[in-house]
């Protein structure tokens, strides 16, 4: 078996799509013959050479990066003309036998690509826009044309590929005979992690929707007074603004903010982390469709998480056994969660092995090959 997989983004970059779609590209390289992956070139070094740098892993052999150059104008469209035509000339030579993007953009060259070739393709959707009229947390009317998109060519796809129950469910309501499936992202592999754990962690963005200041205004109520890391801040711009809101909220808790690292730095501060928190305020997007790397970033060091209790996150977490849930939004119940888990460390512990016990499901070698048997079965 031969897959493409064709994502927009800029590689490398501090973008989570851009971890996602290289990670996910591995788990698929490791079940199939070659797993062709399209990007936008971000660099003048090679992938192999990136992949050190940036992934700290070796590059697969079978992993063929397809680095793009960057259009000079602000549009995809030379980008996707250029990745359609080395598609069909992969197709034509017998080499491939599946696309998937997770671009909706790009979902009329993949019909076009099934109807001209017969070739099986697969849209892995990290959004929805099929219907707008559930949509309270973007401005629709900038999502316009994506929901034209979805609408008229997702019926079209041999599958759909989902990260969420909850996302599944949203689009076979729209799509009644739709082929969906949700295969859950994504651990790498697992860390030994250091007996000098000494704070408790958050990973990604800075912006409101994250809900990093009800994490920081937690602080206030903890009896632990536990040290806080926060692995994140796309620019000094975000950083500022959050550092201004930590001096006016808690400005005598012990925080640090490492800024945007790169992975080999990442593994170094979880090695140190005891706690991982995933603050998520309650919007359309945290409630139904996300599936936040961070938390796989947490257990894959076997660190228990603590986050908010939306539907998404109850399909990710067991309770008690892998982490607990907090009322989104509501520091002081954030703050008594802590202190509960940071008094006990036995069941520290515990949650702990539990994690490295019960959770290979979640590799991401695992759901590359259980990808891969999914579209075997679309003869």
């Amino acid at each position: 078996m031969n897959i493409a997989y064709v994502h927009t983004g800029d590689w490398p970059s501090n973008s989570p799509s851009t971890t996602f779609a290289t990670y996910n590209c591995i788990g698929l390289s490791k079940n199939s013959e070659k797993c062709h992956f399209f990007i936008k070139r971000n660099s003048k070094k090679f992938s192999d050479e990136l992949f050190h740098e940036y992934f700290n892993i070796k590059k697969p052999d079978n992993l063929i990066i397809h680095q793009i150059t960057r259009p000079l104008l602000n549009s995809n469209f030379f980008y996707y003309r250029k990745i359609y035509k080395e598609l069909s000339l992969l197709i034509k030579s017998g080499s491939l036998d599946a696309v998937i993007t997770r671009s909706v953009t790009f979902l009329p060259y993949l019909i076009k690509l099934k109807n001209r070739f017969n070739v099986k393709v697969y849209f892995e959707s990290h959004d929805f826009f099929a219907d707008l009229s559930l949509r309270n947390d973007i401005n629709i009317n900038k999502k316009v044309k994506q929901s034209k998109i979805e609408n008229k060519f997702i019926p079209q796809l041999t599958g759909l590929i989902c990260l969420q129950e909850a996302q599944s469910k949203l689009y076979l309501n729209i799509f009644t005979e739709l082929q969906s499936k949700v295969f859950r992202t994504g651990i790498l592999n697992y860390h030994k992690t250091s007996s000098n754990k000494q704070y408790i962690s958050y990973i990604g963005s800075l912006d409101t929707l994250k809900g990093v200041e009800t994490l920081i205004e937690s602080l206030k109520y903890t009896t632990t007074k536990p040290k806080l890391l926060i692995i994140g801040g796309k620019d000094k711009e975000e950083i500022e603004k959050i550092e201004t809101f930590i001096n006016n909220t808690v400005p005598e808790a012990e925080i640090i903010i490492s800024g945007w690292i790169n992975k080999k730095k990442l593994d170094e501060l979880l090695k140190e982390t005891i706690l991982g928190i995933v603050p998520m305020r309650d919007t359309f997007f945290n409630r139904f469709l996300t599936s936040p790397l961070k938390l796989f970033d947490f257990y894959s060091y076997g660190i228990p998480v603590i986050c908010s209790d939306l539907p998404t996150g109850r399909e990710l977490i067991s309770e008690n056994k892998t982490g607990l849930f907090f009322e989104p939004g509501n520091p002081k119940d954030l703050a008594k969660k802590i202190d509960s888990l940071l008094i006990d460390e036995n069941k520290i512990t515990e949650m702990s092995s539990y994690i490295f016990e019960k959770t290979s499901d979640l590799l991401w070698e695992s759901r590359g090959n259980k990808i891969i048997e999914w579209i075997k079965e679309h003869e």
